[in-house]
């Protein structure tokens, strides 16, 4: 996952950049949680940790960093939450999760702050206004990593594709019971942060997602997201308002628990990071089955998605290029199927394989995919204690932003 660096163009058009860690990643992680009554049971209050250790990163290829050649194994941070969820009223509720997740803060702050937090009116037994942080995302049928809140992800790490973040904002849910199953449905507004930003140019993000999951267990879902920033550009070389975010992070979904040596600890420099978010429209349909009918429970999800940008990276991609950008416009398609067998009430197997491509203009002769397959084991040793073991390979072509 090293940017263009080490080696002639020559090498990098002509060469992809792999990168594996003990032939490719080993991670081991524990994840707890608990929850208990406060105030006589009108708020709940709960928490979880997660601490993993991997192997030895070997990354490969003539754009490798010296740091990440032969990195060594360690144990990573430890990530922890606390969560907090109370009723008001009967139609009034809210949620304030307190983390500390590095790679959301800042590389390396090592500090509790609010992570995730909102409040609800209940409009209808199924319609909810939800005012505060807002997911921003074009996936259904949701499995990701976050910080120490791990347990709903059978893998360690995330997808190198998945589109998602956090933004400040307004949420309206909707959730229906019909005679073919379960129809959700949500419209998000938002700013192109975390943080309150309403700098000159900025604009809003517009995202609405909707899915049905079928007594059958087929689902079906597709999502959309908008971002309206600007950009001031003289020529192809573009900046952005003072004070401004670099646009929605979507497209560096929300980070892994992975280290890498020559990175700065808990970077996020997971995925390609194609496109920057400033004036963004992407899309993706999910597709999902869960059966109990083997014999085991079982479960498929696919999914595929497009996005374009009229902005761009300078350098290609948020890997390399810090904050700088050009009016050249960026454009990516990606693709995943992850796949989970429980053999067991307390045991299960998982796989996830994803792949991004950059298809944005102008490229440069070279690869334009980056890959990651994960392999993963669970082991649930009491209902909130999880053991999980991992495998990961990852290749980065030349030109695919990685």
């Amino acid at each position: 996952m090293s940017g263009n660096k080490g080696g002639s163009m020559k090498q990098i058009i002509n060469k992809k950049l792999s990168m594996a860690v003990a032939s490719a990643m080993l991670l081991m992680s524990q994840g707890v949680s608990a929850e208990t009554d406060l105030f006589g049971g009108k708020v709940k209050a709960g928490g979880y940790m997660a601490q993993h250790w991997q192997t030895a990163i070997e990354v490969d290829g003539p754009a490798a960093l010296a740091g990440d050649v032969n990195a060594d194994s360690g144990f990573a941070r430890l990530r922890f939450g606390l969560w907090f969820a109370g009723q008001v009223t009967d139609n009034v509720s809210f949620f304030v999760e307190l983390a500390e997740e590095p790679n959301d803060q800042g590389d390396g702050n090592y500090q509790i702050t609010q992570d995730l937090a909102w409040i609800d009116f209940k409009l209808s037994d199924s319609v909810i206004l939800r005012l505060g942080n807002v997911f921003a995302t074009t996936m259904n049928f949701i499995r990701y990593s976050d910080g120490g809140s791990v347990q709903g992800n059978p893998m360690i790490g995330n997808g190198i594709n998945d589109m998602i973040t956090a933004e400040e904002g307004v949420w309206l849910l909707g959730n229906h019971k019909t005679n073919m199953g379960t129809w959700d449905w949500n419209l998000t507004v938002a700013k192109p942060s975390f943080f309150g930003d309403a700098s000159e140019d900025s604009g809003y993000n517009y995202s609405g997602r909707t899915s049905l999951v079928m007594d059958n267990g087929f689902g079906i879902g597709a999502g959309y997201f908008k971002t309206t920033g600007d950009a001031q550009c003289t020529g192809s070389s573009c900046t952005l308002s003072d004070g401004g975010a670099f646009g929605s992070l979507i497209g560096l979904g929300d980070g892994d628990n992975y280290d890498f040596g020559s990175k700065t600890l808990n970077a996020r420099y997971t995925q390609p990071g194609i496109i920057p978010g400033i004036s963004a429209d992407i899309w993706q349909i999910d597709l999902m089955y869960s059966t109990k009918s083997l014999g085991f429970p079982f479960l498929i999800h696919g999914f595929y998605g497009q996005g374009e940008d009229d902005y761009a990276w300078a350098n290609g991609s948020y890997v390399t290029s810090g904050s700088s950008f050009t009016n050249t416009g960026a454009e990516q398609s990606f693709w995943g199927i992850l796949a989970r067998i429980d053999f067991a009430e307390n045991m299960y197997l998982a796989t996830r394989y994803g792949v991004s491509k950059n298809d944005s203009p102008n490229l440069p002769a070279g690869d334009n995919e980056a890959n990651r397959i994960q392999v993963s084991a669970g082991y649930w040793m009491n209902d909130s204690t999880l053991f999980k073991a991992e495998y990961v390979r990852q290749e980065e072509g030349s030109v695919s932003g990685g």
